[in-house]
């Protein structure tokens, strides 16, 4: 399957970037966002790796954050949604489809 970002997406990203590199450091900023990468890659593959969660959505833990993925079986195009944090709540950041 294709791999897409939303824009909303996106924007978590760079703000985990943000707030992992002043927190913790570069290094291990990269590394976590390395490991939301690889995970978006490998969830693209093999989406049955993600939990069901919601009608075409998908959810996957990634150490302290979850991608929240559309599957679009149809376009073959996976897109991560949301990236959110574990101590959230999760249904009330869902997309609305």
């Amino acid at each position: 399957m294709k791999l897409v970002w939303s824009n909303l997406a996106r924007q978590e990203l760079d703000d985990l970037r943000r707030h992992s590199t002043d927190t913790w450091g570069t290094s291990v900023a990269r590394s976590y966002l390395e490991d939301i990468r690889t995970a978006a890659k490998t969830v693209a593959s093999h989406p049955e790796r993600a939990r069901f969660l919601r009608d075409r959505f998908r959810i996957l833990r990634v150490r302290s954050h979850y991608l929240i993925v559309h599957v679009d079986s149809e376009e073959q195009r996976l897109t991560v949604a949301r990236i959110l944090h574990t101590a959230m709540d999760i249904e009330r950041h869902l997309p609305i489809v």
